[in-house]
């Protein structure tokens, strides 16, 4: 598909403001961060790796695309994904995942409202939690949004590599769409990689694309990235395709292996998803809005997504019935210092219910009842 009719950047043409739409070019580096967000220069680097993403194009920080530029983008696809990219948005301190709003599956015709959508997500009480809570006496940058633009199509899997080391990281992946996955709505497959090859993980044979091990891809792309790296996947009917990359802003802790066996009727076990330890009063919510949150329990869910972010900021602890170490919970309660452990499962999250205190251990992926 072609993007000529639509203005492209490329080496000589600087990224401003009066441009309505680009063509997202490896040519984008960190220098148009304030221009086109963190995720297109994500984006960028991936092209420049050598691999494949998505057709991309980016509505600039205060770019408003014409009519006629929704026009011939509706003439390359009916359907669209529309995301978001923050100018403070992966970054090598902080990585904001899932604090701005991503549009998928969006009608061409609707393409404007959902910019607009995902635009003002950037002034969300999540966001603003966040902010304060990461801080730590640093002066808060301004919010610019640019918009990323790409032909949505329906994956087969989605996967998450967060790395470790050269050589090493951790990869979970679900099917179909990612959103279950980095929501923390299931818990997914996982698997563990070291420089000698697989090193564990949840199902027979490693996940693969095209007869390769997808773990492999990983490492082979964290390695000439040079940076421990935090990448989004899809598996599509065509291939692998790459759909974000990030640096690592905090480090993983150890790999839980397998969720144990419910075994002692005190101690719940699940993943260990942000390290720390606390005990407090726990307190199992429905929703962000229940009026029995008391600031400092710890926080008991089902599943989180980013709208409770405010409550994360405020808690103890989280313990999730669904999730990985790579959702959206886990990366934040790392980044938040909030010590977190997922996919303790449905049954054990009643179990820790009562109200009564707990002790919750995020590197040992464990919850005791006291």
């Amino acid at each position: 598909m072609s993007g000529a009719e639509i203005p492209v950047s490329g080496a000589d043409t600087p990224v401003g403001s009066a441009d309505t739409v680009l063509r997202l070019t490896g040519a984008l580096g960190d220098g148009d961060r304030i221009a086109v967000g963190g995720k297109a220069v994500g984006l960028a680097a991936l092209l420049r790796a050598g691999v494949t993403i998505p057709d991309t194009w980016v509505v600039p920080v205060g770019g408003e695309p014409a009519a006629d530029d929704l026009a011939r983008l509706a003439a390359v696809a009916p359907r669209w994904a529309v995301r978001s990219s923050a100018t403070v948005e992966d970054g090598a301190a902080l990585s904001y995942a899932g604090m701005f709003r991503s549009e998928l599956d969006v009608p061409a015709a609707q393409l404007a409202d959902a910019i607009a959508a995902v635009r003002d997500s950037a002034r969300s009480g999540r966001v603003a939690a966040y902010r304060e809570r990461t801080a730590s006496g640093r002066p808060l940058l301004d919010v610019g949004m640019a918009v990323l633009l790409q032909p949505f199509r329906t994956p087969v899997r989605s996967g998450l590599w967060l790395g470790r080391a050269p050589g090493r990281g951790r990869l979970e992946w679900v099917h179909g769409s990612g959103d279950a996955l980095v929501s923390g709505a299931v818990t997914p497959a996982w698997e563990e990689w070291a420089p000698e090859g697989p090193a564990g993980g949840s199902e027979a044979e490693p996940l693969t694309s095209g007869g390769l091990p997808v773990g492999v891809a990983c490492v082979a792309l964290q390695d000439a990235l040079g940076v421990p790296a935090d990448l989004e996947f899809a598996l599509l009917d065509s291939g692998l395709v790459w759909l974000q990359f990030r640096p690592m802003t905090t480090a993983l802790g150890e790999s839980p292996g397998p969720v144990l066996a419910q075994a002692d009727a005190k101690v719940v076990h699940g993943i260990a998803a942000s390290a720390g330890v606390a005990t407090a009063r726990a307190l199992r919510l429905r929703d962000i809005d229940d009026p029995r949150w008391e600031p400092g329990a710890v926080l008991l869910a089902e599943q989180t997504d980013p709208d409770w972010v405010p409550l994360m900021a405020e808690a103890a602890a989280l313990v999730t019935a669904e999730g990985g170490m790579l959702c959206h919970a886990a990366i934040v309660a790392r980044e938040l210092g909030v010590p977190c452990v997922t996919g303790v499962g449905a049954v054990a999250l009643e179990r820790l219910a009562t109200g009564g205190p707990v002790a919750v251990d995020g590197s040992a992926g464990t919850v005791a009842i006291l």
